[in-house]
Formats: C-alpha cells, structure tokens, sequence
C-alpha cells in the first residue's frame, strides 16, 4: 500500500511539473501581450501628436502663404484705393451726372470684397478708436455722451477679411464742449 501512495504522489509531481509549466508560459505570454499592448498604446498617442503636428504645421503654412499673399497684393490695393477715393472725388463734382462712376465705385468695393477687403465704415456716435479712425476734424457737441465719438465719415477705410487694417478711415470727432 506503501508503494501505490509513493507512486501516487509520484505520478501527481509528474503532473504538477507540466501544470507548473504552462502557467509559467502562460505568465510569460501574458507578460509579452501586456508589454506589446503598452507599446502599442505608445505608438498610438506618438502617431495622434503626430497627426497634431502635422495639422498645426498645415495651418501655419496655410497662415504663411496668405500673409504672403496679402503683402503682394497690397500695393496693388493701395493703389485701387487711391482710385475710389478718386472716383468718389470725381462723382461729387459731376453731381447729378455722376451715376457711371458710382457704379465704378460699388463695382471697386465688389472687387475688393471678392479678394479679401472689406471696407471699415463707422457709425455715427461709435466711440473713437485709434486702431480703426484717424481724426480729420472736431465736431463741438453739447452733448456729453457724444464725446469722442465718431460725428462722420470723411474717408472710409479698409481692411483685410483677417482684420489686419490697410487703412484706417479719417472721421470728424464729437468733443465735449460744455454746457456753457
């Protein structure tokens, strides 16, 4: 009885080896697919900041070649300024007679419009702002809440759809002048 105990325990160490090896392969294949599965984690987030990358560097080159573009563009839109202006000048002195240049005129400002300029025009009792007007006159007012504030527009001005100004527009200001 002795011996069938011995071969007993025997035969259940012969099976605890193989049992004992494949959990230790079994932790080393688990050990293999929880490294490949941090890797493969870290290749993810290093191809999404790439994929960042690339888009924020798209953008800027985007913002560069307009910027470009923009500073090309604006001697030729001074001097098609220069040409409203003119053409503003010319349709008053023609009075009545002068609908063929506002029509030159309005086709100008669609021209302008197509290609990224659009014109600054204020409002009356808008509050003065030195990044968009140039004062061309004073206007007295007695009224208080009017100080500093745009009374007319003597010169309309212009800017890139971007919001860089090409020309501020020249205005005739409200200044407080007092009750007195």
């Amino acid at each position: 009885m002795a011996e069938v105990a011995v071969e007993q325990i025997a035969e259940e160490g012969e099976e605890l080896e193989p049992r004992a090896a494949e959990e230790s392969v079994d932790a080393g294949l688990a050990a293999t697919l929880e490294r490949l599965d941090s890797r493969l984690e870290e290749s993810q987030r290093l191809l999404a900041r790439q994929s960042d990358l690339v888009d924020r560097l798209h953008a800027e080159n985007l913002e560069l070649r307009a910027g470009e573009l923009r500073s090309a563009q604006l001697p030729l839109v001074r001097d098609l300024l220069r040409l409203y202006d003119d053409v503003g000048r010319m349709r008053e002195a023609a009075g009545e007679d002068g609908e063929d240049l506002r029509l030159v005129r309005e086709s100008l400002l669609d021209t302008f419009a197509r290609n990224g300029v659009e014109a600054i025009t204020p409002e009356t009792g808008e509050p003065f702002d030195p990044q968009l007007h140039s004062a061309a006159g004073i206007e007295p007012t007695d009224d208080e809440l009017l100080d500093r504030s745009v009374a007319m527009v003597t010169r309309q001005g212009f800017r890139w759809e971007a919001g860089d100004v090409i020309r501020v527009s020249e205005v005739r200001a409200y200044r407080y002048s007092g009750a007195g």
